[in-house]
């Protein structure tokens, strides 16, 4: 029965003590040495002694805590390969490594996030491989699927194994928080580069979550998926091919929009979940990588999707706030960036599915493969609209509002990744009113595309009903003219609106917090109505337009009260509530311009 002893910090000693002792060379992964769980003081605190981006979502609501631990002990040093540079593609698995050196020290750390009980436990630990391509851990995988994870029961544990999270400059968990922190080394003082240290210590990590009590306070952990997302895909893949095999810790294997080409002989399932991005963009080419599906292989490809989604980056705009307050909270690009397809209801089905294969030997549905009718020069069919051709078509791909593409580009002189960022490019009101007559017929053909994605095995049944809902409540097919204000194109600071604001709130997923959708609804609807009578020139319709606007900020400054109750009640947290009055804020002093109070 889980149920964490009191008592503070306390260290757990499973196995052998190996602070200091040298790996057997018979390369039996060992279990580490984990302390914890850390106290901490309150996010957001001067001291910053507490877990760098803990998480400002209502795991109390969902039955979920958060804890964070230091794992220690000493690490194989591999001779498996460095995966290139980015995402981590290639057409050659990695073979089969051998041990370089043994007994290399360590220290560094694991988030884990999991059900308080054990009835709530569906024993499924997903250990993620944190990203660091931006110089600092990034949950990229919880980020999209923390929803899923929690309404479903699994646990989940964040891995820092790379030296670039812990100690590059200015972000890296040493410098934020040396208290904290500065302890943590996965290079020997140093001694040890180029990340050798890393694939040894994600497999002392699984063994902590596998075998430590103390990790997940005694849940009865039966399986153990490996996951990584663009970068530290790319470190997986090379894992799963080389290192995995010396001895198996994990039951499977999801590559997230990155890693080589998989092995054939693998005895564990692996899913390879692509974005379009990887389709169409050279610096981030998976096309090298491409392979069939096998009885142990699926490779998903969801066209639309965009390499850096949308709701991973709106989620941890109150965590920047708070713990990397210097950084920008919108993309610099050419276009409007990040698509608005939902991968991450992909990402979740691709999750359950990879847990009923484990399980139960169900093997996951094959994916259709986007479209590409030359790789040189790179031809990727579209529609007349500019969507691509193939792939995984998600409801809101196959029922079009927008342009969204995988591609984008840096504005000129101005440096920057935004070729991971996609496009998303509202289509404008004369081809909406075409497409879609009445919002009826928008609702249904949403339903009926959703229904096929539920039917394909590529969208879950939650998820489906998320998608009908979102679409009875929006305001396609009903004649309305959306303007900047309810505009969804771009990030809030770039372009405030109701329909962005409405995002940051739903991907939060507060418990007791749909009335919040509600009101974004309405405050859309009526600043909608606004644009439309603002576009006739009759002073009538002027005045209708001046009241519509008024109406809206009515209804915002009610849906701010409703914020304020729920932080009172402590279903939203502090940072966040405060980053959604702020946007309210932000779109009362935008109406007030367009004639409301």
């Amino acid at each position: 029965m889980a149920g964490r002893s009191q008592g503070g910090i306390f260290v757990a000693v499973c196995a052998l003590a190996l602070a200091g002792i040298a790996a057997p060379a018979s390369a039996v992964v060992p279990t580490p040495v984990v302390t914890g769980p850390l106290a901490s003081d309150a996010r957001g605190s001067a001291s910053r002694n507490y877990t760098f981006f803990a998480t400002d979502l209502d795991l109390e609501g969902r039955g979920y805590v958060e804890e964070e631990f230091f794992i220690s002990g000493a690490a194989n040093v591999y001779d498996a390969p460095n995966p290139p540079v980015g995402i981590g593609a290639g057409p050659v698995p990695a073979p089969t490594a051998h041990i370089v050196s043994t007994g290399h020290p360590y220290q560094t750390r694991l988030v884990v996030r999991r059900p308080k009980h054990e009835r709530d436990f569906n024993g499924t630990v997903v250990v993620e491989w944190t990203n660091v391509t931006s110089g600092y851990d990034v949950e990229a995988l919880w980020f999209r699927t923390h929803e899923f994870l929690m309404r479903s029961g699994y646990a989940w544990v964040g891995v820092s194994a790379q030296n670039a999270g812990i100690s590059a400059l200015p972000n890296g968990l040493k410098t934020w928080s040396p208290a904290r922190y500065g302890t943590l080394d996965v290079t020997q003082g140093g001694t040890i580069t180029g990340d050798s240290l890393s694939y040894d210590i994600f497999s002392q990590a699984i063994q902590a979550a596998r075998n430590a009590p103390a990790v997940v306070d005694g849940l009865r952990v039966k399986r153990v998926i490996a996951a990584g997302v663009s970068q530290s895909a790319g470190r997986l893949g090379v894992w799963v091919n080389a290192v995995h095999p010396i001895d198996p810790v994990a039951d499977a294997v999801l590559l997230y929009i990155g890693g080589q080409r998989i092995r054939e002989d693998l005895d564990i399932p692996v899913l390879k979940l692509l974005s379009e991005t990887e389709h169409v963009a050279p610096q981030a080419s998976e096309l090298s990588s491409l392979q069939p599906d096998t009885d142990k292989i699926r490779v998903w490809a969801m066209a639309g999707t965009s390499h850096s989604d949308w709701a991973s980056y709106v989620v941890r705009y109150a965590l920047l706030r708070r713990d990397l307050p210097a950084l920008p909270l919108f993309d610099n690009c050419a276009d409007p960036s990040r698509s608005r397809i939902q991968d991450r209801y992909v990402i979740g089905a691709a999750i359950d599915a990879i847990t009923k294969w484990v399980r139960k030997g169900v093997q996951p549905p094959h994916s259709p493969q986007i479209e590409i009718t030359s790789v040189s020069p790179l031809v990727v069919p579209r529609d007349a609209r500019g969507n691509a051709l193939g792939g995984i078509r998600l409801a809101s791909f196959a029922v079009p509002v927008a342009l969204d593409q995988g591609s984008n580009n840096n504005k000129p002189g101005v440096p920057g990744l935004c070729f991971l960022n996609g496009t998303h490019i509202p289509f404008d009101q004369a081809t909406l009113d075409a497409l879609y007559p009445t919002h009826h017929g928008y609702v249904h053909a949403v339903t009926q595309a959703a229904k096929r994605n539920l039917r394909d095995g590529f969208l879950l049944e939650e998820d489906a009903e998320e998608v009908v809902a979102d679409a009875s409540t929006s305001i396609y097919g009903l004649g309305l003219s959306c303007g900047p204000l309810c505009a969804n194109i771009a990030q809030f600071p770039l372009n405030p609106s109701t329909s962005i604001l409405r995002d940051h709130t739903k991907f939060y997923y507060f418990h007791g917090g749909g009335a919040l959708l509600k009101t974004l609804d309405l405050a859309t609807w009526w600043v909608a109505r606004g644009y439309t009578f603002a576009d006739q020139p009759d002073s009538r319709s002027q005045e209708e337009s001046r009241k519509s606007f008024a109406e809206a900020a009515e209804v915002l400054r009610m849906y701010i009260k409703e914020v304020q109750h729920l932080e009172h009640r402590g279903r939203a947290a502090p940072e966040s509530a405060a980053l959604l009055v702020d946007y309210a804020n932000i779109l009362l002093e935008k109406l007030a311009e367009l004639g409301g109070p």
